[in-house]
């Protein structure tokens, strides 16, 4: 037993029988024998990437086949071709092998979940690695990691898959220095949906090459009226919050009310001692029942009865 391949087929021993640790075993012969002296742009041998995509496959509980598959996803090609597959492994590893390269193609979507597993496991080894790539391949792979790849796994309820997978890429897409003031300005938004919109930004600001200062300029301009709309749902808790301590007494909006009333009294006694008399009789009376009506609303007094018994 290879040493390489000993980690995984420790890890399948209590789910496969003899002949499935058998062939996982005669599936990584075939791929270390096909991707000898082949190099990773890490410098690792080529086989550490399948056995890392198969243990992946292991760990999700995944069958002899599609681990297997894992192992082999790589190797058809350069003098190795699928009817060879199919007669060494069989039709279903061969038809998965088949169907995963048939996705890299921009083939539609198969209707085996296995086949999604694997690009979603193969996916996942390639952005662990991602540092190794090209700034441009990097930010490329990252995009369509996000675009696709973590939708998929969400679909499969592969919730860590998804999460981490989304870290990765955002670690590698860089919106710039003028985001800073994007996220300063995202700070009147609702704390439950400013995550979700810096993140939309920062990948949107990624993909844009030249001009990001205008991109910045406009973002900005629109923030005001998406917090606005974001903010409308909140409005009548946040009126309450800030109106309760303000009629927590009576006394206290009369402590607001009084510089200013008593001016308006005193400017209009000037010119008018009636007008100045009947403001007084009309206005603070209305203040008063406002009061009562709003610390009734927020729950602060409760309303009198004003009927007969």
């Amino acid at each position: 037993m290879e040493t390489t391949i000993g980690p995984l087929l420790g890890r399948l021993a209590d789910r496969f029988d003899d002949g499935d640790l058998k062939l996982v075993e005669r599936a990584y012969r075939r791929a270390a024998k096909h991707h000898a002296g082949h190099l990773r742009h890490s410098g690792d041998p080529y086989i550490s990437h399948p056995i890392e995509v198969a243990t992946l496959a292991a760990t999700a509980k995944a069958d002899a086949a599609t681990v297997c598959a894992a192992l082999l996803h790589d190797i058809v090609g350069a003098g190795y071709d699928l009817d060879v597959l199919r007669a060494e492994f069989g039709a279903e590893i061969a038809g998965l092998v088949a169907s995963v390269m048939a996705l890299d193609q921009g083939g539609p979507t198969p209707s085996d979940q296995r086949v999604m597993l694997l690009k979603l496991f193969d996916r996942l080894h390639n952005m662990r690695t991602i540092e190794h790539l090209p700034p441009r391949k990097q930010r490329l792979k990252s995009l369509n990691t996000l675009e696709w790849f973590v939708p998929v796994a969400r679909r499969l309820d592969l919730e860590p898959v998804a999460v981490e997978l989304e870290r990765l890429a955002h670690d590698r897409l860089d919106p710039g220095r003028g985001f800073m003031a994007v996220r300063a300005a995202s700070m009147v938004f609702p704390s439950s949906a400013r995550d979700r919109y810096l993140q939309e930004w920062s990948v949107q600001f990624a993909e844009v090459d030249g001009r990001r200062g205008v991109y910045i300029i406009e973002t900005l301009c629109g923030v005001p009226g998406m917090a606005v709309l974001l903010w409308r749902p909140h409005a009548r808790v946040l009126i309450r919050k800030i109106l309760t301590p303000a009629f927590a007494t009576r006394g206290r909006p009369w402590l607001a009310l009084a510089p200013f009333l008593a001016w308006v009294t005193y400017q209009m006694g000037r010119s008018s001692l009636a007008d100045a008399f009947a403001f007084v009789l009309t206005i603070p009376p209305a203040l008063s029942a406002l009061i009562t009506r709003i610390r009734i609303h927020l729950g602060l007094e409760r309303e009198r009865d004003t009927g007969n018994g």
